[in-house]
């Protein structure tokens, strides 16, 4: 029975991963891609929003002097309407006002007294031209309003996608810690996931954390300075020399202040190579009886001698 339960046990037990950063490493990488896609949606409703604002814009502008006109023709009705209560008494005057349409409001101000049919005529096409304003504004602010509860929802998702990556890129962190702390060793820095083939390189190098240094050797269980580059970017399709001096000859000279992610750093007048990983910090494996370390840029070696770019 005893033996039984154990069984259970076992089987219902989740297995530890054999990877945990490159687990992380892939929740990363698919959070990334989600992330692009709201970018996408928000800066295609951001656009929309800024032609509905243009158009409002415009619209606005186009019947400003049309606005501006029954201003002027308000005034005068309201004079029309003072002779028509004056001669016709209150009742006349509230015909005027409750009009329903502007056609109807032309024909029972042309009724009254002191108004000529031009003026009844002008007023119903201001009238009518107003109507449609506002029946378009209307239409242009439920437009509005729409996209901005789309822009809210977006900018929210957004939001809890980068918290996601965060604390993702946090957990990626801690498992290398916790990998370096099994081999008895400690980690200064630790670079940020990055996408792409700097990030590969860079995650390759820096998965061969630990290993020790062997002269000539490339890996994958031991590695020299050059061996440690050349096999990183062998992972990209970059084939380069096992060499520090002829890996300084293929790769593009840039200045220190330049430095991004992948870039080589070099020492001692060539006689050794390591890769940026950002910060001011390289991985490196530095010399015998060592293994594969993060150091600070003037840590790992001097004197410092310049930098490469492969990609």
């Amino acid at each position: 029975m005893a033996v039984a339960s154990a069984l259970t046990a076992l089987v219902m037990a989740a297995p530890a991963s054999a990877d945990p950063i490159g687990d992380i490493e892939e929740k990363i990488e698919a959070q990334a891609e989600d992330l692009e896609v709201v970018i996408e949606d928000y800066n295609a409703i951001t656009e929309e929003l800024a032609d509905t604002k243009d158009q409002i814009k415009a619209l606005e502008k186009k019947l400003k002097p049309f606005q501006e006109e029954l201003d002027i023709l308000y005034d005068q009705t309201e004079r029309i309407a003072v002779s028509a209560y004056q001669s016709q008494g209150l009742t006349g005057t509230f015909a005027v006002l409750n009009a329903g349409s502007p056609e109807l409001f032309s024909e029972r101000v042309t009724a009254l007294n002191g108004a000529t049919s031009g003026d009844a005529r002008l007023i119903a096409e201001i009238v009518e031209a107003k109507a449609e304003y506002e029946d378009d504004l209307g239409v242009l602010d439920d437009l509005k309003a729409t996209q901005a509860a789309q822009e809210a929802y977006l900018d929210d998702q957004k939001t809890t996608i980068e918290e996601a990556i965060e604390q993702l890129q946090a957990d990626r962190k801690d498992a290398y810690r916790d990998e370096a702390a099994a081999r008895g060793e400690t980690i200064e820095y630790i670079p940020d996931y990055i996408p792409g083939d700097r990030g590969v390189v860079v995650r390759q190098a820096m998965s061969q954390l630990g290993k020790p240094y062997v002269w000539a050797a490339a890996g994958p269980d031991a590695f020299d300075c050059s061996g440690l580059i050349l096999d990183a970017y062998a992972q990209i399709g970059i084939h380069l020399p096992h060499l520090a001096s002829s890996q300084y000859n293929q790769s593009m000279r840039i200045s220190r202040d330049a430095l991004l992610p992948g870039d080589l750093v070099f020492y001692n007048g060539l006689a050794h190579v390591a890769m940026y990983i950002g910060d001011g910090y390289v991985v490196h494996a530095p010399t015998s009886g060592d293994v594969v370390k993060i150091a600070t840029i003037d840590g790992a070696a001097t004197p410092y001698y310049g930098a490469g770019r492969l990609l």
